[in-house]
């Protein structure tokens, strides 16, 4: 991948709360002949930069804190309405990316894919090119979005569902009729495609008295017994069919119901001719572990996205095209991303032995002041202040387990200022992390530390045992993990541990 000659390169901003990932992307984009006029950890910050430098492109990354891709996007638009907005999509995230094209982006590539397909998209896009390139998916804003009957997806109850219909239904045939398809111009993303990878079952029947089927997805087949258009609901799922008939005409029913599948919670939506059902097995244990399997692969995608990253640009031309300083940066990199995997990987390998019995903790003296230190240096800009100088009886790689989980927690949710404060709590030693984001939604503070929990609507990922973890080996060590808001705006996490 050689520069490319240019009298006025193309200016850059990128938006993307990964660090090492704008740090390659700036590596590539300079090599590629564009210039890098700026960059940003979040959409607020993003949105400071585009008015600075009212660049030509702006790379956009859409799950981050503080104001996520999606918010910023239209005051981006606002500032620069001749800029290529092209958004950074996470491992199976279409559906946003669709949202943000409705929304106003240009397109959208995978961050998963190779530096030089990025490259050479961002390329095409800033060029103006309408066409697909190989390997990533590419949606022009311009396609017209033709007549759609299934625009009261909007109202999906679920956020997969919301997302698809956000992408505005498109290319989604009009008509009741059973065999009727998505007809999708080239190179879209059409509403039942997305909705295709959503991990709800989705079914929609025709408002008839039969209620007979006329799209399902995969998961909404394997929970009713059938993926065939025209069968009748009450000849696969009687119980389903005979309580959709009951609250057809109500505005937003919800209801628990058996199917085929198994134990499920329905949610009913209405569109012009037909009623769609959101099928939801979470109340099931294969319903959580669904969600525990999809959101780990995504945590796991990040780094493995950005490790691969590294590889192809040190095998550019032998490495000879990257600075020594960059090559440090570069090395830096591959530390954190390989401690982030390890970080999930522990939390899986630590949840498993507990549910199997077979948790161990080795407990002894431990300083927590060097634990603290260990965990937070060379990751984060978070100020340690010890307030005492005793030990604790801790197992001092959980310790540091406990605390990585909570610092990982206030960068993912929170907002800085960051502070790790050790201090003494009675006969114990308390260990508080703070941060002053926005906090815990008051509805979900009573099951933050449930194992798999995730926030509803919240914008980063995770997978939902990093708090369950930290508790179960705070009682492990004979200690204790609470939450409290603070007055002014954040939230205080707190390990309590027997002094030594």
């Amino acid at each position: 991948m050689r520069p490319e000659p240019r009298t006025q390169p193309l200016t850059v901003v990128i938006i993307d709360d990964t660090p090492d990932l704008r740090d390659l992307l700036r590596i590539a984009l300079t090599r590629g002949g564009f210039e890098v006029v700026g960059e940003a950890g979040d959409g607020a910050q993003g949105i400071d930069a585009v008015r600075l430098h009212r660049p030509d492109v702006v790379l956009l990354d859409l799950a981050m804190p503080v104001k996520d891709g999606i918010e910023a996007l239209p005051s981006i638009r606002r500032l620069c309405p001749q800029a290529k907005i092209v958004v950074l999509s996470g491992f199976g995230a279409q559906q946003m990316s669709a949202r943000a094209v409705a929304a106003g982006a240009d397109g959208y590539v995978q961050k998963g894919a190779p530096l030089n397909t990025i490259l050479d998209y961002v390329r095409d896009i800033a060029g103006d090119a309408r066409r697909p390139v190989r390997g990533l998916t590419v949606v022009p804003a311009s396609d017209p979005d033709p007549a759609v009957p299934h625009a009261d997806l909007l109202d999906a109850p679920s956020e997969v569902a919301g997302a698809a219909a956000g992408a505005g239904g498109r290319g989604v045939a009009s008509g009741p009729g059973p065999d009727a398809g998505p007809v999708v111009p080239e190179g879209a993303a059409s509403a039942f495609e997305v909705l295709r990878m959503a991990p709800y079952g989705v079914v929609e029947v025709a408002d008839e008295p039969m209620f007979r089927v006329v799209h399902v997805n995969p998961v909404g087949a394997r929970l009713v017994g059938t993926d065939t258009p025209g069968t009748p609901l009450s000849a696969v799922a009687p119980e389903l069919a005979a309580l959709v008939s009951f609250h057809r005409l109500d505005a937003d029913a919800t209801f628990e119901t058996s199917v085929p599948g198994g134990r499920v919670k329905a949610s009913l939506r209405r569109t012009g001719w037909s009623v769609i059902v959101y099928l939801d097995s979470t109340a099931e244990d294969v319903g959580l572990l669904r969600r525990a399997i999809a959101t780990t692969a995504h945590e796991v995608r990040g780094p493995v996205a950005v490790l691969c990253g590294i590889a192809e640009t040190l095998s550019w031309e032998g490495g000879e095209g990257v600075t020594p300083e960059q090559n440090q940066r570069l090395l830096g990199s591959v530390a954190r991303q390989a401690r982030i995997l390890d970080r999930i990987t522990a939390d899986l390998l630590t949840t498993a032995q507990i549910q199997r019995g077979t948790l161990r903790v080795d407990v002894q003296d431990v300083d927590p002041r060097v634990v603290v230190q260990g965990a937070v240096d060379d990751r984060w800009d978070v100020d340690v202040v010890v307030d005492d100088s005793r030990k604790v009886r801790a197992d001092p790689l959980r310790l540091e387990q406990m605390v990585t989980n909570l610092l990982s927690n206030a960068h993912k949710y929170g907002a800085e200022p960051y502070t790790v404060h050790v201090r003494p709590h009675g006969a114990q030693v308390a260990i508080d992390v703070v941060d002053h984001g926005d906090g815990v939604p008051p509805e979900f503070a009573g099951r933050l530390f449930s194992e798999f929990a995730r926030a509803q609507g919240a914008v980063a990922t995770g997978t939902g045992l990093g708090l369950y973890v930290v508790r179960t080996l705070a009682q492990a060590q004979g200690g204790a993990v609470t939450y409290a808001p603070l007055p002014e705006g954040g939230s205080v996490f707190t390990i309590t541990l027997p002094a030594a």
